[in-house]
């Protein structure tokens, strides 16, 4: 068997083994959508949104995104000592705790003047949503896809059953959603601790602030990365709640939650695809699959919004019906975002972390701007617009620099010409949607 084959067998069962762990996690969460929409009102839909929102806004901040630093420093070499193994975890694991110790100190001081419903679940789950990305960083660093996979598995069908029980079972309704993930996350957590061995490792002489801060050098810069995701994904429902109130941001919630079938899918391809372009030396598997990667996502998000109407239809409760509206432009909006994720694995093949900043907040600002105008044009179609709007800019912005220093092949005007018949029969679809309502 030639080289080829086997680094072909390698991607397939790299693949396979994330999609057993992507879709199997993913799908499980998805079926929550409609569950959501028949035990919470619109209110307490959105309520839990948007505490989910600031979660995943303060996560990057309070870890330092020193998750991805761990990740791409124990694949960095072919061989590894288990002495430097130690190193890294160690020093990420004292980064998590610095970080998450001096946010404690000023969310204290913070709800001294200001407190807040939820703030115990609030502090509580940011802890484990720093915690459990940096095992399972490790868990991919150390080659172990399959127990990752295992645990994505595992930490979703932990945070169904437990929501079953609070919602369904104690009717503790909205905070029910809240113990349900907190649970689930602290199992999937010590399950990892006991995995990856992690008393073993963790040792305070191999402290290095020099490490440190090359590690640092490189997760620093995804933070604005990071948040400028939340800004285009997120910061639009604070936007909704200053318009619309929690109602708006329930039914957008629903809509939102739809695309996370996309989502999935691009995990799948991008986590392993990750797993090759960062090893190799050269761009081969880079140049030759970025072409086919666009016209998929493409071709994809044209297909999941067309279906939209019927699988809104179908899986929630009438109440929340009108939600499907928004989809077709947000599963848009997802596949650009998968491929700018896609170009963006040759800045991090580079260590060049800063240009993924610079062109994602690029992307966020277009993005936060057209959500202002066209919320009060539009109403939330505005919001799902302004979606697709941020992400198809990251990735123009992040075609033409790399496109100056490397020769990729993409045909630009069929790029070009596919995104404007997807965007002309979603516009069809939405005049059609008083057919079928």
């Amino acid at each position: 068997m030639n080289i080829s084959s086997l680094i072909k067998k390698k991607m397939f069962k790299e693949t396979l083994t994330y999609s057993i762990g992507s879709f199997g996690s993913k799908i499980l969460s998805f079926l929550l959508v409609p569950f959501y929409t028949y035990f919470l009102t619109k209110k307490e839909l959105g309520e839990y949104d948007l505490l989910l929102t600031t979660i995943s806004l303060f996560a990057p901040l309070v870890s330092l995104q020193i998750s991805d630093a761990t990740y791409r420093w124990l694949i960095d070499k072919e061989y590894i000592s288990e002495t430097e193994k130690a190193k890294i975890m160690t020093n990420s694991i004292i980064t998590l705790c610095i970080g998450y110790l001096l946010f404690c100190l000023g969310f204290s001081v913070y709800i001294f003047f200001n407190s807040f419903q939820y703030q115990g679940y609030f502090i509580v789950l940011i802890f484990l949503n720093c915690l459990l990305p940096l095992l399972q960083s490790i868990l991919r660093g150390q080659g172990n896809t399959r127990q990752f996979a295992i645990n994505g598995i595992l930490t979703t069908f932990l945070i169904v059953v437990f929501n079953v029980i609070f919602i369904y079972l104690l009717k503790l309704n909205v905070e029910g959603v809240f113990i349900a993930n907190i649970v689930a996350y602290t199992v999937a957590c010590i399950l990892v601790l006991y995995k990856v061995r992690i008393i073993r490792y963790f040792k305070f002489k191999y402290w290095d602030l020099k490490l440190i801060k090359s590690m640092a050098s490189y997760s620093l810069p995804l933070i604005p990365n990071l948040m400028s995701w939340w800004a285009i994904s997120s910061a639009s429902k604070f936007i909704i709640l200053h318009y619309m109130g929690a109602e708006g941001n329930g039914l957008y919630a629903v809509a939102s939650r739809f695309p996370a079938l996309l989502l999935v899918i691009n995990s799948v391809l991008l986590l392993p695809l990750q797993d090759r372009i960062l090893k190799e030396k050269d761009d081969i598997t880079f140049n030759r699959l970025l072409d086919k990667f666009i016209m998929f996502e493409i071709t994809l998000a044209f297909f999941l919004g067309m279906v939209s109407p019927v699988m809104t239809k179908i899986l929630v409760s009438k109440e929340y019906f009108e939600a499907w509206q928004y989809m077709p432009f947000l599963y848009l909006g997802v596949g650009f975002n998968a491929i700018a994720g896609f170009l963006g694995l040759k800045y991090q093949k580079e260590k060049n972390t800063l240009k993924i900043t610079i062109t994602s907040l690029l992307g966020a600002i277009i993005s936060i701007v057209s959500s202002i105008v066209l919320i009060q044009i539009l109403g939330l179609q505005g919001i799902s617009i302004s979606f697709l709007i941020g992400f198809y800019f990251m990735f123009i912005f992040r075609y033409w620099d790399i496109l100056k220093s490397e020769k990729i092949q993409v045909r630009i005007r069929k790029l070009c010409l596919i995104t404007s018949v997807v965007v002309i029969v979603i516009i069809i679809n939405y005049f059609i949607k008083y057919y079928i309502s």
